[in-house]
């Protein structure tokens, strides 16, 4: 098939892709916080209840389909951008109006509902990119081809996260709909994308296997050498890195805390992005050759030290908070990069459709959950026992910063391990 093709497709996705979450997502949560009044457990409560139907579409629906016929891929990205496109339109118009009966609570629950809602069809084109994705980096530039995507949709991210800044107005963005009419015309364009890259993925000898395959199931997929320890050595890490994911963007613009305008959190954001698009590839790329395991070791170590430092050094001008903020991005988006190219190094093609589910769901468990479980009651807990908004917040950050070492201590002894096994 053209690899070549289906290269540029998917980066071409992933810069559309990252650019609507970027305009979307970086202010969302705090739309829900400020504009429409949810404490910060309930506007963490977004992701939790997302992570519930992708988990669903993702390891019941879309991934055993997936093992046995990968070629479905194409058609579950498709029909799950088209799907969201039009369930955004919804959660748009039905919010507005409830908000116009004056009810914001019962506005902020609608627009979690269709967000959940539409992950159930949106988590087969999550599922179905990460097959196309791993179909194109086949090889042993696999890290560096995975850092360039990626790289590419930080560029996306980045510009999403300037024009989001420019559009939020203090959450009339998303009330007046021009957020969600943006990146409507976003999420078509990313269907349209995936509806011209080339068809075929896998070969005859390929679909021969899988076809004979049964052992499709969550279990055997986490029974495969190495996958098993590493997701939840992975989990353990993205739910540190997430936790405090939601509490820094009211940490910076609290008033009783960093105080920083809209436009800061946009600069902060924006430098975030910046680190991470610049060395994801680089990573990458000495992953190739050094191998996975240690890079992410390093990208783990990066992530602990910044929720520490933010933790430990309290109110700093911007500059100060930027600078650590860099190194958190940076890291995240290795981390996680690095972590895909693992995942795809280990994992049998007949079990990648099952096994990418679990790998996205890892990742969503970090941003979903992490936040209301963890981030955002340890932060009202404390402001309930009298503490102030920003002593709160901080404390949050050492949750963090603890268990990203845990995590990164459970990396350390795998592959200590694994080396050990080597050398017997």
């Amino acid at each position: 098939m053209n690899i070549r093709g289906l290269m540029f497709s998917i980066s071409i996705f992933s810069f559309l892709a990252f650019l609507r979450r970027a305009i979307f997502y970086a202010f969302f949560y705090v739309y829900l916080r400020t504009f429409l009044g949810l404490s910060n457990t309930l506007s963490a409560l977004l992701g939790t209840a997302n992570l519930a139907t992708s988990t669903i579409g993702q390891l019941k629906i879309w991934g055993p389909r997936l093992n046995k016929n990968p070629n479905l891929a194409k058609v579950y990205v498709v029909r799950g951008e088209v799907i969201a496109g039009i369930v955004y339109l919804i959660a748009f118009l039905g919010h507005r109006i409830i908000i116009l009966w004056d009810s914001s609570l019962f506005a902020a629950f609608f627009l979690i509902s269709c967000t959940s809602f539409l992950e159930i069809f949106w988590s087969g084109s999550d599922l179905g990119i990460r097959q196309l994705q791993a179909e194109a980096t086949k090889g042993k530039n696999r890290g560096r081809l995975v850092g360039t995507i990626d790289g590419i949709g930080m560029l996306g991210q980045l510009i999403g996260f300037l024009i989001g800044g420019i559009l939020y107005q203090q959450g009339f963005g998303f009330f007046n709909g021009t957020i969600f009419y943006i990146v409507v015309i976003l999420i078509f364009l990313c269907a349209f994308a995936i509806y011209l890259s080339p068809d075929e993925i896998s070969s005859e000898e390929e679909k021969t296997s899988m076809q004979t395959s049964n052992l499709t199931g969550i279990r055997e997929v986490l029974k495969i050498p190495s996958f098993g320890y590493f997701i939840g050595i992975l989990g353990i890490l993205t739910m540190g890195m997430s936790a405090s994911t939601q509490i820094f963007l009211y940490y910076v613009t609290d008033q009783s805390a960093l105080n920083f305008s809209d436009e800061s959190l946009s600069y902060l954001l924006i430098l975030f992005t910046i680190a991470g698009g610049i060395l994801a590839p680089i990573a990458g790329k000495i992953s190739d050759y050094t191998g996975r395991i240690i890079i992410m070791i390093i990208a783990s170590l990066g992530a602990m030290l910044s929720y520490f430092l933010f933790f430990f050094l309290g109110y700093q001008p911007l500059l100060i908070i930027a600078s650590v903020y860099i190194i958190l991005g940076g890291s995240m988006a290795v981390l996680q990069s690095i972590a895909f190219a693992h995942s795809a190094d280990i994992l049998p093609l007949e079990f990648q459709g099952t096994g990418f589910g679990v790998f996205n769901i890892t990742l969503a468990t970090g941003w979903g959950l992490a936040g209301f479980i963890i981030g955002g009651p340890v932060a009202d807990f404390l402001i309930s026992l009298g503490a102030s908004n920003e002593i709160a917040y901080r404390f949050s950050f050492l949750i963090s910063s603890i268990l990203i070492l845990i995590g990164t201590v459970g990396l350390f002894i795998g592959n200590y391990v694994k080396r050990s096994s080597r050398d017997q």
